[in-house]
């Protein structure tokens, strides 16, 4: 059986996402080097976090190495990965998911970055990622 994607069914985002959305476009935020959103639960920020993430990096880098991170790497797959992949590939993104490798490579309009998934859950998660280059 042959599964049809949609649209991912954005809702209107508000003026506070919009601007989490496009920082790096915006004249007097593009210099800033982050970012935080704080909120009630349910309030939207790992979803517009995570799209805006993955939006600023495509647009600003090519060929490039990225680190995106949840408490877990299960967590991280099921709470951000799945609606962001849903997200992206609605906007004609292509996203190919290396498992065995943790990392996801992100490519649109002759443009393709790589995106590595780390678990960090202790003090010990440091060592994963140390000593990865990184871009973002």
């Amino acid at each position: 059986m042959k599964t049809i994607k949609g649209r991912f069914p954005f809702t209107p985002f508000s003026q506070k996402q919009l601007q989490v959305l496009s920082w790096w476009a915006n004249d007097k935020l593009k210099d800033y080097e982050a970012i935080i959103c704080d909120g009630s639960v349910r309030a939207g920020k790992t979803v517009v976090m995570s799209l805006s993430y993955v939006l600023w990096s495509m647009t600003q880098f090519d060929g490039q190495q990225f680190g995106m991170a949840g408490k877990t790497i299960g967590s991280f797959r099921r709470n951000v990965l799945r609606p962001l992949r849903s997200m992206l590939e609605s906007e004609g993104y292509l996203i190919r998911d290396s498992r065995s490798d943790n990392m996801l490579t992100i490519s649109k309009n002759g443009h393709t970055n790589y995106y590595f998934i780390f678990g960090g859950k202790d003090e010990a998660s440091q060592d994963l990622v140390q000593g990865i280059t990184l871009a973002g």
